[in-house]
Order: C-alpha cells, then sequence, then structure tokens
C-alpha cells in the first residue's frame, strides 16, 4: 500500500503533539513493509539541511501562523492556490499513490483536499483532531473580525465585502466529500456530526503515544522530600488557559500553602500571551515559584517529566484529546486537568484524575493542595492514568487501527 500523507506541518517544524503522530504513523507504516510520502507546507523550509526522500515541503499556508497580512489575500493567494494545486499533481504524478490520508488541515486551503478528492476518488482519508470542517479558516476569521476603530472599519469595508464574497463563493465550488473519515474522540466525531460536517458518518481512531520513553523515564523519578513539583507541557496560548495556573499558584501563596510548590511551564506561544503571563508571575510575587523552560526537543520531554510530581491540563476550549496528557500519565504523573471536548474520555474525577471547570483557578488551587497533602493519594491517582494510557492510546493501537482502515479503502 502506498499512502500520500498532506499535512500542514511535518517534524521538526510541529505546533503540536498533532504533526509529530503524522511521522510516528509514517514511520509505523513504512516499518510494516507499506511506502509513505509526506506532502506538507514550506513552513520553516529554508532550515532543512538534509535531504529529505519521503518529504516534500512545497504547500504553501494560508497566512502566516501568528499575524495576519491582509493584502497578501488578494495580492498573493490566487497565485499560492494555483501553485498548490500543481504541487499536489506533482506528488501524485510521482509517487503514485493508492490512498491520499489528509492529515493537518488548519491553516492550509482546503482546496488541496477538493483537488484530491477530484483526482483520487473514493481514495482519500482524513484524520480529524479538530474542528477545521465547521469553524471559519484564517481568512474568514479575520475579514469577519470587527476592526477596532471605526475609521478603520469604514475604510476596510469594501475589501472585507469582496474578500466574504470571494470565500462564499469557494466554498460552493470546492464543496468536500469526506468520504472517509476517523476522528481522534467521540466527542469530535459527535460535533462534526451534528454541525453536518460527516455526510458519511465517521469512525473514533483514538490517538496514541510510544509510551516506552516515558515509562522509562517515570522508574527514575527522585524521592521527593515533602514539595510538589507541578509542570505544564504545550502552547502559551489563550486557549490553553495556562493563567489560571499561575492564578491558581497565586491564591496558595496567599493562603500560606505555596511553600514547596513550583511549576515549570515547557513550551512557547504567542509572544503577547507570554508576556502577560510573565507579567502575571511578577505582580502576584511568584518568581520563586514559575520558571519558563520555553520550547524544547521533543526527546527531552519524557526525562523533564520525569521530574514533576503532578501535570496540569488547563485548556479552556474543547479540546479534541490531548496527547500532553498522554505523556504524562505514561510518565507516571497524577493530573489535574479540565474535562473538555474529548478529555471525558480520558479524565475521570478521583479515579484516575482531579478535575476542575476551565479558568477556575480556586478550584484547581484547591486540587493542588489534596495532593500536596496527600502523597498516596497522588501516586493511586497516577498509576492508574498510566495504565490506562498503557491499556487504550498507545501508538502500536492506532497504528493498527489506521492500517486497517487505509487497506480497507484501498479496497
Amino acid at each position: 500500500m502506498r499512502v500520500l500523507f498532506i499535512s500542514n506541518f511535518y517534524p521538526p517544524y510541529v505546533l503540536g503533539g498533532w504533526e509529530q503522530n503524522c511521522q510516528e504513523i509514517a514511520t509505523h507504516l513504512t516499518r510494516r513493509g507499506h511506502g509513505c510520502h509526506i506532502l506538507t507546507s514550506d513552513y520553516n523550509a529554508i532550515a532543512v539541511t538534509t535531504r529529505e526522500e519521503d518529504v516534500t515541503r512545497a504547500l504553501y499556508l494560508q497566512a502566516d501562523i501568528r499575524y495576519y497580512r491582509p493584502l497578501d489575500f488578494f495580492l498573493r493567494r490566487p497565485q499560492q492556490e494555483q501553485a498548490n494545486q500543481r504541487a499536489l499533481r506533482r506528488a501524485l504524478d510521482l509517487f503514485r499513490p493508492d490512498v491520499v490520508f489528509i492529515w493537518g488541515m488548519w491553516n492550509l486551503s482546503t482546496q488541496v483536499a477538493y483537488w484530491a478528492e477530484q483526482w483520487m476518488p473514493g481514495k482519500v482519508a482524513y484524520a480529524i483532531a479538530n474542528y477545521w470542517l465547521i469553524e471559519p479558516d484564517v481568512h474568514a476569521a479575520y475579514w469577519q473580525g470587527r476592526a477596532r476603530r471605526p475609521w478603520i472599519a469604514a475604510l476596510m469595508a469594501p475589501a472585507r465585502w469582496l474578500a466574504l464574497r470571494t470565500l462564499a463563493k469557494e466554498r460552493a465550488t470546492y464543496p468536500l466529500a469526506l468520504e472517509h473519515a476517523a476522528c481522534v474522540s467521540e466527542y469530535v466525531r459527535r460535533k462534526l456530526t451534528e454541525a453536518g460536517a460527516l455526510l458519511h458518518g465517521g469512525r473514533v481512531i483514538y490517538n496514541g503515544i510510544d509510551p516506552r520513553a516515558f515509562v522509562v523515564a517515570a522508574e527514575r523519578r527522585p524521592q521527593r522530600d515533602g514539595s510538589l513539583h507541578l509542570i505544564y507541557t504545550g502552547g502559551l496560548l489563550t486557549h490553553k488557559g495556562v493563567h489560571t495556573a499561575i492564578e491558581a499558584l497565586g491564591l496558595l501563596r496567599r493562603g500560606g500553602e505555596v511553600e514547596g510548590v513550583s511549576l515549570t511551564l515547557v513550551g512557547d506561544g504567542h509572544p503577547d500571551y507570554e508576556t502577560f503571563l510573565r507579567q502575571r508571575v511578577t505582580e502576584l510575587g511568584l518568581e520563586q515559584q514559575v520558571f519558563f523552560l520555553g520550547r524544547v526537543p521533543r526527546e527531552k520531554i519524557p526525562d523533564i517529566l520525569a521530574e514533576a510530581d503532578v501535570f496540569l491540563f488547563t485548556s479552556v476550549w474543547e479540546e479534541p484529546i490531548a496527547r500532553s496528557v498522554m505523556e504524562a500519565m505514561a510518565a507516571g504523573l497524577a493530573v489535574i486537568g479540565t474535562a473538555v471536548g474529548g478529555q471525558r474520555e480520558m479524565l475521570e474525577d478521583g479515579v484516575n484524575a482531579l478535575v476542575f471547570a476551565p479558568e477556575d483557578s480556586a478550584k484547581l488551587a484547591d486540587c493542588i493542595v489534596q495532593l500536596k497533602h496527600e502523597p498516596d493519594r497522588r501516586v493511586a491517582l497516577a498509576r492508574a492514568g498510566q495504565r490506562m494510557v498503557l491499556e487504550r492510546f498507545s501508538l502500536e493501537h492506532m497504528v493498527d487501527e489506521m492500517e486497517a482502515w487505509l487497506q480497507e479503502i484501498v479496497g
């Protein structure tokens, strides 16, 4: 079986765990004797210094990942759509796949998927790990938004009208059939189905991780002297709710419970939000408790997790299902998290985690205090979480299901 993956990003240039999963799935399928090629965006392609036999970095993203440039919509976008179409056609002609596997679509034009469906009818599969099918893309999100100043809104009105009219026409011209779709959680499948986006239905193939490095790291966890080391890994973005963790530590400091508690933030994100987080740390007097580690290589994550006791999952938005929680559980950490979106299918309050409502810093602070004073409970939660990940959310299980599904599509 020959599989052409199409993804917005691909390692080493990723935004999160989903792109990492793309590489892992392709690697495992290759080891099982299948042929795999990845067509991805040119994001950071200039930094690639080694030859990549199985990766083509040629697709244009819709916009810069942090800042939208409205003039590009009119001046550059038409040529970029045509270039994407040519890149796809070239990949199909050279690789001759049996199936096209659409992986990551955020900030990638849906016209790429449309042409894949036209040129490979009935042989296009979608792995869906977010809500791009029912949410505005980056263009629509910008042009539907409101300008902060009235005079700018008035000046941009003709351009906004033209842009939205163009986008509406394209949605009608390039509809997606989505004949074969697999969602990462039951929550995602239900949400998309109820919105009318999955007309052919879909199946659930849970996301998974390779737990080996995390389990080994967990065995090296040092004994604690009564201190509690909290950790967060992921994007420093508003919808990730990292501010809730900082506010919770502020409440602990006010209540005299912050002694021996520390929080390490691993990752980066939007500069404005990161600046806000650092300001809150200073305002709450938490410079000795909160540490910003920044983005680190993925291979270092198991050892970094093994140095902590409790993982904080603070997301505000409806997470499809979080790889970071799986990794933390595999590494033997107790988890305190929000049961948003697909996390309801992972986190069971009092059984394998402690659960709090999004942005409820007071409840999060209470959970931290509980695990600080009840180490036996912390260990029990950690063991239950690790057992669940090993049984239900392993990469090997995910590959088995996806391989069988793709072979079913190939026929």
